[in-house]
């Protein structure tokens, strides 16, 4: 493909980020559209820990081939707005980006003003930007999927040792913003070692890679806690990278998913959790109210804003704020969803159902496709 007008995609393709997981999305989305794009992947330039499926693969590795006339072509950056190349340009710029606070980083509105467009995901982030100095007329909102046909009800289960008959699952970046002290405080507070209950922890370290998370784990239950580990109900810890085609089955061995995350621009892994089937907990602030309620999840009261602490582990983010999530309503509903699981599961079909009809990456898909199609002409 030479010489034709299409989509040049700058962006972090490979290496398993969120960014990355969104990439896989929309450039399957768009070859099956037809349309012409050329990659120019951030970070990893290759699927080195083959995380993805080989055919997905493949068709990531041929668009890094493709050659498209920039001039003539919309130039499409995705990923923070501070990795942006504002000098190289096409016809039309594309900045597809997000935050999780209450603000944007010192110096985002410089990389964020030669774009023609700016692309957000959730309406959480109009408010975000616009305060920042992005006029709203340059916002169009086009949200992320979740593939469907992978994240589905009745996957064989994950093989876990040491997994109870009930089982909460948390997946994220292991860093500060994910509120995994929140979520350790309020599991640890209400449940007993001798309860049929465990916590999996899918981490992996994109933000905070020197961690010690099992040391930090241990040193929270001992010095916040006052615990010893044999008097605490289990804690499972799987760190690192998964193989897309094994998530499914990570959640298809729990029994609810929970994250009481400080902020999230969008929160792929909670659209993952109901396209399964797993009951969800969620933060009520930010970016995943856009398709989380109280007819598909269990959304967590805050205790307000509070103030990003200034030795944060993400400095970016020190000074601004974010959701406070309420450790005591964390509890109640992590002990109601326990206990009715039967009702529970139920949110979690009616979930499963509006993910299929407005969030599959088909359906997504087709939107992503629409947009740059209007900009193509």
């Amino acid at each position: 493909m030479r010489d034709n007008a299409g989509i040049v995609y700058r962006a972090p393709i490979y290496g398993g980020s969120g960014y990355a997981d969104e990439c896989l999305g929309v450039l399957l989305g768009l070859h099956e559209a037809g349309l012409p794009v050329q990659t120019l992947p951030l970070g990893d330039q290759e699927d080195s820990r083959k995380l993805l499926p080989a055919e997905s693969r493949a068709v990531l590795d041929r668009m890094k081939n493709n050659r498209v006339d920039l001039s003539r072509s919309i130039f499409c950056q995705a990923g923070t707005a501070d990795c942006f190349d504002i000098q190289m340009r096409g016809r039309l710029q594309i900045g597809r980006t997000m935050f999780e606070t209450d603000r944007l980083p010192a110096g985002w509105i410089d990389y964020l003003r030669p774009m023609d467009e700016v692309w957000i995901a959730s309406r959480f982030l109009v408010d975000v930007f616009t305060r920042a100095g992005v006029p709203e007329k340059k916002l169009r909102i086009v949200s992320r999927g979740v593939d469907t046909n992978a994240y589905r009800p009745g996957t064989e289960p994950m093989k876990i040792p040491g997994a109870r008959s009930f089982n909460f699952l948390s997946v994220f970046d292991w860093h500060y913003r994910k509120g995994p002290d929140v979520l350790l405080r309020a599991y640890l507070s209400e449940f007993k070692a001798d309860e049929d209950v465990a916590l999996i922890l899918k981490v992996y370290q994109i933000n905070n890679s020197t961690s010690d998370v099992e040391a930090e784990i241990a040193d929270f239950i001992e010095r916040e806690m006052g615990l010893t580990l044999e008097d605490t109900p289990p804690i499972i810890l799987i760190n690192g990278f998964l193989p897309n085609s094994d998530m499914p089955s990570l959640y298809a061995a729990s029994n609810a998913f929970v994250l009481p995350t400080r902020g999230e621009g969008w929160g792929q892994p909670f659209m993952e959790a109901l396209a399964c089937e797993c009951a969800v907990i969620a933060t009520r602030w930010s970016g995943q109210v856009d398709f989380l309620d109280d007819e598909n999840s269990y959304l967590i009261d805050i205790d307000g804003l509070a103030v990003a602490p200034p030795d944060i582990d993400t400095e970016i983010v020190a000074g601004h704020r974010w959701a406070a999530p309420s450790v005591d309503h964390l509890r109640e509903l992590m002990r109601h969803v326990f206990r009715n699981p039967q009702e529970a599961h139920a949110r979690a079909r009616r979930g499963r159902e509006q993910m299929v009809d407005y969030w599959s990456w088909p359906v997504c898909g087709r939107r992503w496709a629409r947009e740059f199609q209007r900009l193509l002409g």
